[in-house]
């Protein structure tokens, strides 16, 4: 294994990858159902989260990226923008929805690398921030993504009815 990303390719996924993405997805869900039950999954959803990814590959607002130590699979990162109405200053952001590494790729340079390739995609189609979901318990998440210049924007509260 090397020791670090920089031997390693990204590229951009394609239809012919959706395994490879929804073992990622599923991966990533199942760290986040550590922090909040919320994100554990429903018998079967499987199938509607591989309709999901697909139709994120078809999306021409939306991106995703693996990185691969062939046949394994060491990295995923997805994104996409969204287009704001002509009310505010901003018109358009970026959200990386989605970065997973596996636990014994981390710390290698692999999500760094995945983070950068999904910033860059989001400057070139113009996006003017880009947004990270995480966790206030996912101190490790939250390390990551403020060692990659992100901080905080805006709370967001919850109550359960």
């Amino acid at each position: 294994m090397p020791a670090d990303a920089a031997a390693l390719e990204i590229r951009l996924a394609r239809s012919a990858d959706l395994d490879r993405m929804l073992e990622a997805w599923l991966a990533l869900t199942r760290y986040h159902a550590r922090f909040e039950r919320l994100f554990e999954l429903r018998p079967g959803a499987e199938v509607e989260a591989r309709e999901l990814l697909r139709a994120q590959l078809r999306d021409p607002d939306a991106a995703a990226w693996l990185v691969l130590d062939d046949p394994q699979l060491v990295g995923y990162a997805a994104v996409r923008v969204d287009r704001a109405p002509a009310i505010h200053q901003e018109r358009m952001r970026a959200e990386i929805t989605d970065l997973w590494v596996p636990e014994r790729w981390r710390r290698r340079g692999v999500g760094c690398k995945l983070a950068a390739r999904a910033l860059e995609w989001a400057r070139e189609r113009g996006a003017e921030r880009v947004e990270v979901r995480v966790s206030p318990r996912n101190s490790s998440g939250r390390g990551f993504w403020a060692a990659q210049g992100f901080g905080d924007f805006m709370d967001v509260l919850q109550r359960p009815l």
